[in-house]
């Protein structure tokens, strides 16, 4: 038995294949941070910022200390940024400034120091994530933010090192999840 091809169906294959390359929201939903603040939250909204920095000449480095702006401004409050890193070699840093304001500043360096004799490079490579949160389901929703930026880890900003730029310079967020880094 043949199937004719009639507008609906159509229809329903373009729906199909577009939901295959889009992804659904409980797919993106399955980011463990982003689930875990929508157990606090009605709603967290994903922005995201990429870095790529690669060094191959001694003393010229990168040193930037950055503040991100969102345009059109998120409906929520900032919540909680990450640094998830995929790459780096070198001598490289990034992430919050020690004992500074968590005000949405932070800075990244990838340094190349050596000789004739010693050249290896320094290269940085990753997302930042920024998570935007709104509708506090409860008293302490707040706290959770908090605490999962005052973590102790370099995911959370916390293992910064190296130098700090003086110039604070302002980059646009991409609105959304960042695409699957190619292998």
């Amino acid at each position: 038995m043949k199937r004719e091809l009639t507008p609906r169906r159509i229809f329903a294959a373009a729906i199909a294949i577009s939901a295959l390359f889009l992804g659904s929201p409980p797919a993106q939903a399955s980011d463990p941070d982003e689930a875990e603040l929508l157990n606090h939250f009605e709603k967290v909204d994903v922005w995201h910022y990429p870095v790529d920095y690669a060094v191959r000449h001694n003393n010229q480095d990168v040193i930037v200390t950055r503040e991100m702006v969102a345009q059109p401004a998120p409906l929520g409050e900032l919540c909680y940024i990450r640094f998830d890193l995929i790459k780096g070699e070198g001598d490289y840093g990034y992430g919050f400034k020690p004992g500074g304001p968590r005000d949405a500043h932070w800075g990244v360096n990838v340094l190349k120091r050596g000789t004739v004799l010693n050249q290896l490079a320094s290269r940085l490579k990753m997302n930042v994530i920024y998570f935007y949160a709104q509708g506090p389901k409860s008293a302490d929703a707040s706290a959770v933010c908090a605490r999962k930026q005052g973590a102790p880890t370099a995911e959370a900003g916390n293992a910064y090192r190296g130098p700090w730029a003086d110039l604070v310079t302002k980059s646009r967020l991409i609105h959304g999840w960042p695409t699957a880094p190619a292998p």
